[in-house]
């Protein structure tokens, strides 16, 4: 009997240890999904029963609905839109050459953190979050930052001298960021300051017609398009709307229909017709050959 009451004790003993420390951990669970004051819900890392049992786990999606809670629709350039959670906390869950980055989902959702690639993009320069290789990537240093994606750094609100010159302190995802202004201190001989969302602008080279100066022809609208792996440089187009089908017209003699623009037709046999920082190239074989953008293909 005494040793029944005794095992018995131990056993209590061992239970009012035990105990606790499951408190700790569940709280632990949940302080994942909890929301911080000002901060959008951080998406956990589920594990792989979470996983099956999620019919929408990486499934595709256009908005937020789509995904099954606690799961986020996040945009990646590389695979598009798809429901997702967590794949790390921190850089040591992390393969080498990337990072742990808070990413914000679409629409103002929830934030899921994902590995990155570390890059050489700098300060100010164009970036992506998770991009196709690493030469779109920030340096460890920096975080991709606000509509348009800059490397940038942290900075506080409203508080004089946080950013260096040529920068203003932005309320952007993830966080505040000291994000490029050209507007007041100008650009080098043969660049423009180009405008982005947000009241950013930065420096850069114009290949194209410069539509941000001479406006285009009526019904064509002025597209400019900077690339994070060419720093200063950016591509313009008066895009001309095209399609076999009515109303849209088809292109005039020497232009080609490609992705519903009108471009610039060649042929890689014969003169180059290509205007500088555009060569003749085609998306598909079964496209035509075109005057393509230097910065495509994803070299």
């Amino acid at each position: 009997m005494t040793r029944t009451w005794q095992a018995l004790v131990s056993l209590l003993g061992c239970l009012a240890l035990i105990t606790p420390l499951l408190f700790v951990l569940g709280r632990l669970r949940e302080s994942d999904t909890l929301e911080v004051p000002g901060q959008a819900r951080l998406i956990p890392i589920l594990g792989i029963e979470d996983h099956t049992r999620l019919l929408t786990y990486h499934r595709s999606c256009s908005k937020q609905s789509d995904c099954e809670h606690p799961l986020g629709c996040f945009f990646d350039v590389r695979f598009g839109h798809y429901c997702t959670d967590s794949n790390c906390m921190t850089d040591v869950q992390c393969p080498e050459g990337q990072r742990c980055s808070t990413l914000s989902t679409i629409n103002g959702g929830p934030r899921v953190k994902l590995c990155a690639p570390i890059g050489p993009r700098l300060e100010g320069e164009h970036c992506w979050d998770l991009p196709r290789n690493s030469q779109s990537a920030c340096t460890a240093d920096l975080r991709c930052s606000g509509e348009g994606g800059f490397c940038a750094r942290a900075c506080t609100l409203n508080e004089p001298n946080t950013c260096p010159e040529g920068f203003f302190c932005a309320d952007v995802n993830p966080g505040p960021s000291c994000l490029p202004t050209c507007e007041t201190r100008g650009c080098p001989d043969g660049q423009h300051c180009i405008s982005s969302e947000g009241g950013t602008s930065t420096c850069a080279k114009i290949y194209g017609p410069n539509c941000l100066e001479t406006p285009c022809p009526e019904g064509r609208k002025c597209q400019v398009s900077p690339d994070a792996r060419f720093p200063g440089k950016v591509w313009a187009e008066c895009v001309e709307r095209c399609s076999d089908k009515s109303p849209n017209p088809t292109c005039a003699e020497g232009k080609v229909c490609d992705r519903y623009h009108c471009l610039q037709a060649c042929d890689p046999n014969g003169p180059n017709p290509c205007a500088e920082g555009y060569h003749c190239d085609r998306r598909k074989e079964t496209l035509p050959w075109s005057c393509q953008p230097d910065s495509w293909p994803d070299r």
